[in-house]
């Protein structure tokens, strides 16, 4: 889906700021900005408001209506099954706040051929404005863990996690993890219509550090998972590998400086020791002469950010006070999901409705009620059953073949970090991260249109 033709813009630079280009990216920006602040649209009246806005915004668009009506399958698909969310919700009886996850699909939806719609010029400069968000939002949380600040931060058991405006610290982990993935679309390596190749060689890797700080702040395991999922492809690997290795270096330090009591002179400790060494990995990388030293350079970051991690790891696995031997939170998840399947064991083919209660226990050993599975394809199978759950996968197939061949080289990477996110947390359920999904996904150019221009 690539809703306007790349070499129309191909005489002028993206990066030459205009009226046109500005116009062009702002209101999705500003949906962007007021979801994220609005919590993520966790909450009513934001659940239902946030995709009415962005399905209105698309549907302004000439070259969307033009593309729905070229392709009435993938859009009845789509319909029919928030359709299927909404309405088995109504018949449950189920609060508009169970709509959570039909409404980020239809921000994602509209997100996404927003982003497709506009020029070039445009979606740079909306690939920017999400990774400057990133950036700022990673100092914000650095900031508020270092002051011990309650605004923003969330206390759990031993340490003081970075939550942000999206009031849970994995939602925030993922959300982050997402506009590094936009800084690809802002530089790119040998991209000849990018910003100057030496600004960006050492600012490149320090922003995007900045931005996986902010992850490392999170506190969370599943943050760490996102990483790991984002260096399995090639392209990010290659374009964030000091990034990270800066990141994964001082993540130790940062852990620990939110351990049992905040440091504040860690948490700069860990902030300054990753910009050096991304900006050392970032110059040395782009030294033409000293190619065999970049080399070897990034070949002592990876070896050192690898004890790194494993030290990460075991702080992670330690964040919780133990009970019975295990992590609270797995204890935790493994009442859940016992209790998740009583739920499903009595309603199997049709689901107990959006979102059912789920019986637990809880650590006191005491009878509960969890409102999440904590991972959502399971969500879904409760929710609407094998019946709906093969639906909501026969549409989302549908449309996703419908995209496929001029999807942007960035898409799968966005789509597996957040299908990997929803396994271990309810992060589908936040509408502005769904949003944010559809956007970046769509602001880069498709391998086609790359060939082209």
């Amino acid at each position: 889906m690539d809703l306007r033709s790349p070499p129309a813009a191909a005489a002028q630079r993206p990066w030459q700021i205009d009226a046109d280009a500005i116009g062009g990216c702002a209101p999705i920006v500003v949906l962007l900005a007021v979801g994220t602040l609005r919590k993520g649209a966790f909450f009513q009246p934001d659940v239902v408001v946030l995709p009415c806005l962005c399905l209105a915004l698309a549907l302004l668009s000439p070259a969307i209506v033009a593309w729905l009506r070229a392709h009435p399958l993938p859009a009845l698909a789509g319909v029919a099954a928030t359709a299927w969310w909404i309405i088995d919700a109504a018949i449950w009886r189920h609060g508009v706040e169970s709509w959570r996850l039909a409404s980020t699909g239809v921000c994602a939806a509209a997100g996404y051929g927003v982003a497709r719609s506009l020029s070039p010029a445009s979606r740079k400069l909306t690939a920017l404005a999400v990774t400057v968000i990133g950036v700022a939002l990673s100092l914000a949380g650095l900031f508020v863990v270092a002051t011990r600040s309650t605004t923003w931060t969330w206390p759990d058991e031993r340490s003081l996690r970075f939550q942000g405006p999206l009031t849970y610290p994995s939602a925030i982990g993922l959300y982050l993890l997402i506009t590094l993935l936009a800084s690809l679309e802002v530089w790119r390596r040998g991209d000849e219509v990018g910003p100057p190749r030496a600004a960006s060689a050492w600012l490149a890797p320090v922003a995007r550090t900045l931005i996986v700080l902010g992850v490392v702040s999170t506190d969370s395991r599943g943050a760490l998972a996102g990483l790991v999922v984002l260096l399995c492809f090639r392209v990010t690997r290659r374009e964030l590998g000091a990034a990270v290795v800066a990141a994964v270096i001082a993540a130790p330090v940062l852990l620990y400086a939110q351990r049992d009591g905040v440091r504040p002179a860690l948490v700069v400790v860990a902030a300054v020791v990753a910009v050096v060494v991304a900006a050392i990995l970032g110059l040395s990388g782009s030294s033409r002469g000293s190619r065999v030293a970049g080399v070897r350079m990034a070949a002592v970051g990876w070896a050192v950010a690898a004890i790194a991690l494993g030290a990460a790891g075991w702080l992670l696995a330690t964040q919780h006070h133990d009970v019975s031997g295990f992590d609270a939170s797995w204890t935790e998840r493994g009442h859940i999901l016992r209790g998740a399947v009583d739920v499903f064991g009595a309603h199997p083919l049709l689901g107990a409705g959006p979102d059912p209660s789920i019986p637990t226990t809880t650590l006191a050993g005491l009878p509960g009620i969890d409102a999440f599975a904590h991972n959502e394809p399971l969500e879904i199978l409760l929710s609407v059953g094998i019946v709906g759950a093969i639906v909501l996968a026969a549409a989302a197939v549908i449309v996703a073949r419908s995209l496929w061949p001029r999807r942007a080289d960035i898409a799968m990477p966005v789509l597996a970090t957040v299908a990997a996110a929803g396994l271990v947390d309810f992060v589908w359920h936040f509408p502005s991260l769904g949003l944010l999904a559809g956007v970046v996904a769509g602001v880069a150019t498709s391998r086609a249109s790359r060939m082209i221009t």
